[in-house]
């Protein structure tokens, strides 16, 4: 068993990731700590036990379209003590915003495919003191949440929990670095507030999905030895062509080589969804409703296009992309389906719109499932 008087620890790692390691090294624990998730999908009763964590899941049944403390989460503290993280230069390895129960509520969330949020400590309990444990709700606060329509959602099945593999998912979260846990719990992170503001906000939540998976990509990235040329025709083969057409190569490596930052985390980030993207979905609309799997690069560059023009110039994204897709039986539409669509002073046609913001939330839950499920390999 580990001295818990020992060695500094490497703050820098998700604190969930941290206390998982403590455990696996034998640091006792004398207290631990239940924590509510609130989420508004309905999750049948289970429990877990797992490491340091206990879950029991079905302790409340939400409404539809509200929420409810449907998770309980108990956590057996292995961390020590620690000092004031040191001062002498800025150091955000590590830095994530969150506690160590909203960390594994993010964790859950990309797990389930659902929304969930943690609330915060519901109960203590600290060796010698009473074993039932104490209530401590004085740092609890409910999720903020607007209730949401019942019918015709504009993200379907985000209220609903895939749970059968929770387990063995969260069971492969202390085999990563440090480093792996810090970009997955981001990444997590950035999903989950995605599905969270997906009715309110659909094109914030467009915002957080392709953010989610950048920072893995940059992780998984392996383009930096390629040629700027090859580069650029592969990502922007009409310009590239135009370029060498009335300027030769000599101009078409110059351009390559100044836009390549910018052309480089593009391809960084289709690599990464052409590497990892998931099987298309077992149950499908009618194939005129559905994306194209065969050009799913094409059709995610697209998306990613759309994100660099609302960041950097405050390009709206396409209306029909943030609109509630048609309820094909049994499944919703995949894309929109008109020839063309109009909004305000705005119209786009067909080939323009890749595909409802659901879709693209299963491609990128998808692929960071296949990422974490690959680095997480012994």
């Amino acid at each position: 068993m580990a001295d818990d008087s020992e060695e500094k620890i490497n703050v820098s790692a998700p604190w969930s990731w941290l206390n998982w390691e403590q455990f696996n090294q034998g640091r006792r624990s004398v207290q631990a700590a239940e924590y509510l998730i609130y989420t508004d999908a309905w999750v049948n009763r289970t429990e877990i036990s797992t490491g340091p964590i206990h879950l029991t899941l079905g302790t409340a049944f939400p409404d539809q379209g509200h929420i409810a403390p449907a998770v309980t989460l108990r956590i057996d503290d292995h961390l020590p003590e620690f000092d004031v993280q040191p001062m002498e230069k800025t150091d955000t390895a590590g830095w994530l915003n969150l506690t160590i129960d909203d960390e594994l509520a993010c964790l859950m969330s990309l797990i389930t495919g659902s929304r969930m949020r943690a609330g915060g400590m519901s109960r203590e309990f600290k060796e010698g003191e009473d074993p039932r444990g104490t209530a401590h709700y004085y740092l609890h606060r409910a999720p903020d949440w607007t209730p949401l329509a019942i019918r015709n959602p504009i993200y379907p099945g985000a209220n609903s929990a895939a749970t059968e593999e929770m387990e063995a998912w969260l069971n492969r979260y202390p085999a990563l670095t440090r480093e792996d846990s810090v970009a997955l719990v981001r990444a997590a992170r950035q999903f989950r507030d995605a599905l969270w503001v997906a009715e309110s906000d659909p094109e914030l939540s467009w915002l957080f999905l392709v953010s989610a998976l950048e920072g893995p990509a940059g992780r998984s990235a392996i383009t930096a030895e390629e040629d700027p040329v090859k580069i650029f025709a592969t990502e922007m083969p009409s310009l590239a062509e135009e370029l060498q057409s009335k300027g030769g190569d000599d101009l078409l490596a110059s351009v390559a080589q100044q836009l390549l930052p910018i052309v480089k985390a593009t391809n960084r980030f289709l690599n990464f969804v052409t590497e990892y993207a998931p099987n298309p979905p077992t149950g499908r609309p009618p194939e005129y409703a559905q994306v194209p799997w065969e050009k799913l690069r094409k059709k995610v560059a697209q998306v990613y296009s759309y994100r660099s023009k609302r960041l950097h110039e405050g390009v709206p994204f396409p209306n029909p992309m943030c609109d509630r897709p048609l309820e094909s039986i049994p499944v919703p539409d995949e894309v929109p389906t008109m020839r063309a669509a109009a909004k305000g002073n705005a119209a786009w046609v067909a080939k323009d719109i890749p595909m409802h913001l659901h879709m693209f939330g299963y491609i990128a839950r998808g692929c960071l499932l296949n990422w974490w499920a690959e680095i997480s390999r012994e």
